[in-house]
Formats: C-alpha cells, structure tokens, sequence
C-alpha cells in the first residue's frame, strides 16, 4: 500500500502543477500579479483543461490518504491533508466566473455563487494543506518537512499580502504551488522508504478495551501482548455467567482466560475476580499424524493438514500471528468456531452454560476478526483445519466443535481429516455448499491485496461510517469492544466471502475423499427452503433439529438449544423424549396432517423439531 499510496500522491504533484503550461496558453493573465486560478474562469480558452487537472489532482491526493497505511498518532495529519484533496476538486468544479485579477472589469456585473464558492474553497484548502504540513511534521520529527511548511507559509503570507497591495500576487502564488508540490513529493518518497517497524505498526490493529469493563465484553481481561501470562477476570455487569448463582458464578468468571497462543510457557498468573488466581497456560507445540493427534501437520510439510498448511512449534497456525483465544472452564474440551463476521463475545450465552454444565470452552477470532491480528494470505479451507487442530486438545483426548455458517465447513473438513479428535459435531445453521461462489478471478486477485487494504485509513473510515450498523444488523448485538469499527474487520470479512468459492470446492474433494467418521452431528437450523440442511444431516447420519427465528442469531435466541445439542447426557434425553419446550410454532417437519391430534411418536407442535437425519 506504500507504492500505490506513493505514486497516487505523484500523481496529485503533477496534476497540481498544469498551471505551468498555462503561462503559455493563457497570455492574458498576469503571470506576475494574476491569480492561478485565473486560468481555469469560465472566459478563459483552456478553462476544462485546468479545472479537469484541478479535479484530478483534488482526486489523487484522496486517494494517497485513503491508501497510506493506519498509524493512530497521524490521523490529524491525514485528515488534513484529505481536506486539502476535497477542497481542490471542489475549485476544480466550481470555477471563477472571470480573471479576478488580470481583468479590470470582472466582476463589474456581479458574481455567481460558483465564483465565491471557488474563492472560499481556495482560501480554506490552503489552510488545510499547511495545517497537514504542519502536523505530519510533528509526528514524523522531521526538518525537511519543517522547512517546506515555512517556505509554504512564507509564500501564503506574501501572496496575501500581494492581493492586499495588487502587486505581487501571482508570483508568490506560483511559489506557494511550488511548494506544495514538492511536498507532496516529499510524502510519497517518505512512504516509499519507510521501515519495516513503521510498516507493521500501520497494518497492525490496536486493541480496544471497552469503557467500564475490566477488557471488553464478558468482564474478560484482554492481555494480547502477554507472553505467557495467565489472566484472571473480574466478572462483569452484563455477564453470562450472572445467571448461575452464588459462588459458581464467581469459580467460573475466575477460571476465564485470554490468551495468545503464540506464547509458548505459562507463567504466574494475576489476580481474578471474587479472589481467583488466573492461572498461566501452554501452548504445546503439536506432534502430528493422519489422526490428528495434536496439530498434525507441520509448516510446509503437507499431509493430512493440506501442503504447506500447518502449525509451528509455538502453537500458532502459520500466517495468522498472535491469536486470540478465550478458555473458560473445566471438563470435557469444547471449541467453537464462530460464522461470518462473528467474534468470541457472541457466543457468550452458549459458552455459559456450557461452562455452567461443567465444560471446558475454547474460543477464538479467526485472523483479522475480534481481537485476533489480520493475516497477510488469504483464508483457506486447509488453514482453517489447521486452526482448528491447534486450539484441539491432546490426542488422545476428543472435542465437540460447535460451529455456525461458514465456519461449519471447516469443522466439517476438521472431522473428516481428524477423525480421532472429534467427540461430537455440532452445525449451527450451516451454510450451504451449493451457493454460488464469487469469481475465482477476483477471489485470486483481491484476496492477495485486502489483508494490506484493511490496515489503511480509507478502510478504517469506512469501518467507522458503517461497522457497528452492520454488526448490529449481521449478528443482533452491540459492540462494546469496538472491534466493528476497525479497517481489519472488514477487510477480513470480504476476504472470506471472496475465499468461499475455493473452499467449497475443497470440501467437496474432501467430501469424495474421506469417509465422515461416526461422531454424533445435530444440524441446527431455524429455516431449511431449499433442504439442503436437512440433506447434510442425513448425508452425515446426524439429527435436524429446527428450531424458530432467524437462522443467523440462533445461537442468540435459543442458547439453550445449542448447548443440548453439545451435552451428551442432556441431548440423548432430549433424543428419547423428543421434547423440548420451546416458543410455539407451527409444525414444518414430522407432523401429523390438519386436524390429526398429536400422539407421543409425533414431534411437538412447537419448539425444537428433531428428526433423525440417518437412513
């Protein structure tokens, strides 16, 4: 993004020095005492030539601020700057009705609005480029940039005081474009040769806390930059784990963690809540195996894991750097893998109660989402299993993955490649393979270039513009943590809709290739048009159970519902029953016809609907 930042702001330079030609098309402005902007009025011959330059230069220098790379102490700087690039494309199309200056009778018959418009943008775009000088030269402590902004001001106040005496004006306005211009060359070769600490302190996202909270939502201490440290927590207003009464509430909030798993040793840990050590926690490296027994595959080695996907020996999945991950709990391992744009904190519900039942819950943001860094390559199917292979405990201990949309493929893909490690699969309103992939084209192409796009400022406006009323309207919630108002969200977000296509072929090679092992599967799923959840059930030999609402929030609105399904004892009793009082709803799968009364072998008329996918 350096590069392309770079030569956008060249661009701008060159465009905004097209008033050099104009001394020779234009004789009838005064090159000594005549405004530039003379050049561009309406009466003028080259008047499109000048203000097409104008609009264009305005144009690329937003472009260069929308593409220089996010670093936090800059962002006056950069909004200055971006102010200065919208006010020349507003001169460009709001030109002067005449040669205020070279020409004795302008405005003898009065002015238009476009030619004050001009007159203010001007004035105001000026400031805005020498308050962008001045306050990028404080942060980057640099002379050349100093002197450039008092030769800039110098030439403003001479230019000033030109129009004030009539005599002057056009050559220190000419000085002052000068100046401009070279600075903005100066930017472009600063970005081109900026370092690499510089370059990685743009790209990687800062960690917010939520005001009030002891590190974001669920009362969770957030310690991303703790090497090996164990965290406790403080249970927080608001929190799941309210629910369970008395001293439980306090045991399980105490045993909370966030961690990196990049960390390879535990350490002594801080204080938790209600007067509960946090313990530290080690990420054992992995020892491999077509069963899955620890990571299974190793970087660059290929096998089961997928070529050249893997873990290295500090427990982190190749290119996806420190990852967050949240542990709660004792007992029975529990990972969860969350759906599109989903982060930890929306599975709070779930992982309460299953914490409550007695388990031990794992999750975790995929690259670039939540609190976890971007990733610099584009997601994968075979990455995803790796990930997945991680955070799994120890052969020969199993796990029961929960995962919702897309996120079931890769739990899926996880089974059929390690089929040792899987307790129990749970599908939370799966997506559907057969939906129709993006261009693999763009996929290829764009994917490549987002990872570096979200670390920029345009993505972090936009994210600031439209993040939290997406997540609001993708997942239900709030974003206490701020995490939708990031450029790394989004960008994470649209490289894993461009990666769907690729991993829906790969699950289908996966499919044909390895035999589903014989975990139990309950596929949940709040609307099924098409069938094809209820097809996946059967094809896995597991259970759909459906269940009212929106399929996106299930893990929402029937939280209960999703920790059955993981709870072997609770969910074979609701298997036998068939019952699970729920809100009604009108019978869609199993029921009796209109007017037959129900008997104790038809499904409920509401609530969750369970029927056996297997033949």
């Amino acid at each position: 993004m350096f590069v392309f930042a770079a030569s956008a702001f060249i661009v701008a330079a060159v465009l905004g020095s097209a008033w050099m030609t104009g001394q020779f098309t234009t004789p009838a402005v005064d090159r000594t005492d005549g405004y530039v902007g003379e050049l561009a009025a309406r009466d003028q011959p080259w008047t499109r030539l000048f203000r097409v330059s104008d609009v264009l230069a305005g144009l690329a220098c937003l472009l260069g601020v929308t593409l220089v790379p996010r670093v936090a102490r800059e962002w006056p700087g950069w909004l200055a700057l971006a102010a200065f690039g919208l006010l020349t494309v507003v001169t460009g199309l709001f030109p002067l009705d005449c040669a205020t200056v070279s020409d004795p009778l302008c405005g003898r018959q009065g002015t238009s609005m476009g030619h004050l418009i001009h007159l203010a943008a001007g004035g105001l775009g000026t400031a805005a480029v020498l308050a962008a000088m001045a306050l990028l030269g404080v942060s980057w402590r640099s002379w050349v940039s100093w002197l450039f902004t008092w030769l800039t001001l110098a030439a403003t106040v001479l230019t000033v005081a030109g129009l004030a005496g009539g005599r002057g004006a056009g050559l220190a306005h000419r000085a002052q474009l000068t100046m401009i211009a070279f600075w903005l060359v100066y930017v472009a070769l600063r970005l081109l040769i900026a370092d690499d600490q510089e370059g990685n302190e743009a790209l990687t996202p800062s960690m917010r806390i939520a005001p009030g909270r002891m590190g974001g939502v669920g009362g969770a201490r957030v310690r991303p930059e703790g090497a090996g440290e164990g965290f406790g927590v403080v249970s927080g207003a608001g929190h799941p784990l309210e629910a369970v009464s008395g001293a439980d509430a306090g045991r399980l909030a105490g045993t909370a963690e966030e961690w990196c798993r990049a960390d390879t040793a535990g350490g002594g840990g801080e204080e938790g809540g209600d007067g509960v050590a946090g313990r530290g926690v080690e990420a054992s490296p992995g020892g491999g195996g077509a069963g899955g027994a620890g990571v299974g595959v190793g970087l660059g080695g290929g096998g089961a894991g997928g070529a050249g996907v893997g873990v290295g020996s500090g427990g982190v999945v190749a290119g996806c750097g420190r990852q967050h991950v949240v542990v709660q709990g004792e007992g029975p391992a529990v990972l969860i893998a969350v759906g599109a744009a989903g982060a930890w904190f929306h599975w709070d519900a779930v992982a309460g109660l299953l914490v409550a039942a007695g388990h031990r819950v794992i999750r975790f943001d995929r690259p670039g989402l939540g609190l976890s860094p971007p990733s610099s390559a584009p997601p994968t199917l075979y990455g995803e299993v790796a990930r997945l292979a991680a955070l799994a405990p120890a052969h020969p201990q199993q796990v029961t993955v929960i995962a919702h949309g897309v996120a079931c493929w890769h739990a899926e893909a996880f089974a059929r490649l390690h089929p040792l490690c899987l307790a129990r699969l749970v599908l939370v309103d799966p997506a559907c393979v057969t939906e129709r992939p993006p261009p693999a084209a763009a996929t290829g192409t764009a994917g490549r270039w987002l990872p570096a796009l979200g670390g920029t400022w345009g993505a972090t406006v936009l994210a600031r513009l439209t993040g939290p009323a997406a997540h609001r309207l993708l997942t239900g919630l709030p974003d206490p943590s701020g995490i939708s108002r990031t450029g790394t969200t989004i960008s994470a977000m649209a490289g894993e809709w461009l990666a769907r296509g690729g991993m829906a072929a790969d699950l289908r090679r996966l499919r044909a290739e390895k035999p589903f092992p014989g975990a139990p599967v309950v596929v949940i799923s709040a609307g099924d048009p098409d069938g094809c959840r209820e097809r996946l059930a059967y094809e896995l030999g597991g259970e759909h159970v459906r269940v009212p609402g929106p399929g996106r929030r299930i893990h929402l609105h029937h939280p209960h519902t999703v920790a059955d399904a993981a709870l072997p004892s609770v969910h074979a009793h609701a298997q036998h029953q068939r019952q699970v009082p729920q809100m009604p709803q009108a019978p869609e799968f199993g029921a009796g016809p209109p007017g037959k009364p129900a008997t104790g072998d038809d499904p409920p008329a509401g609530g969750d609907q369970r029927d056996s996918g297997g033949p």
